[in-house]
């Protein structure tokens, strides 16, 4: 069995998949038995290259900076995060601020900050749903990833924390406003 893995770098970089040079890796077909090591090389100065070793879709080392949300079966997202040097880094390490209006909309509701959260939606959205409601079905999930799989329905897909599955869902955008949440 083969699994696709699709990367999402938080930084510009280029990897090596098991030694050959990627600049970009989108998917990668490999076999579902044989372990995947990903060197990834910063093209910022300041940020240091790790090595991640991918087996059966799951991450087995340096999981604190790579993270793998499990789509289906045979397809996995692989997030990767920056790799600071603490020690002698001249500025402290940034947090990654969410790009997309689903990242912003988990965000706002994971902080507590409704109204801005609010301010996301489309007003026909906003009108239907309660705080409590809204509050109540971000709870589950632990960050939103863009779907990098265009034969897949799903915009996106919210993870589960505790499994690291990707729940998938569409939402519906107009302009920069979220009109429609629907679970796939």
């Amino acid at each position: 069995m083969k699994i696709v893995y699709a990367f999402e770098a938080e930084f510009g970089c280029v990897m090596l998949l098991n030694g050959a040079f990627n600049e970009k890796a989108d998917r990668v077909n490999y076999p579902a038995g044989s372990p995947l090591y990903v060197t990834v090389l910063p093209l910022t100065a300041m940020l240091l290259p790790y090595t991640v070793k991918l087996l059966g879709g799951k991450v087995m080392s340096n999981a604190e900076l790579a993270k793998s949300v499990e789509v289906n079966a045979e397809r996995y997202i692989v997030t990767l995060s920056e790799r600071h040097n603490y020690v002698y880094s001249p500025r402290a390490s940034a947090v990654r601020r969410p790009q997309s209006l689903p990242e912003k909309l988990l965000a706002a509701v994971k902080s507590g900050d409704i109204a801005a959260a609010r301010a996301l939606m489309a007003p026909e959205l906003e009108s239907t749903v309660t705080d409590a409601a809204m509050i109540e079905f971000f709870a589950p999930y632990s960050s939103v990833v863009a779907n990098p799989f265009p034969d897949l329905p799903a915009t996106h897909y919210m993870t589960v924390p505790d499994s690291h599955k990707g729940i998938g869902f569409k939402f519906s955008i107009t302009g920069n406003k979220i009109t429609d949440i629907e679970e796939i």
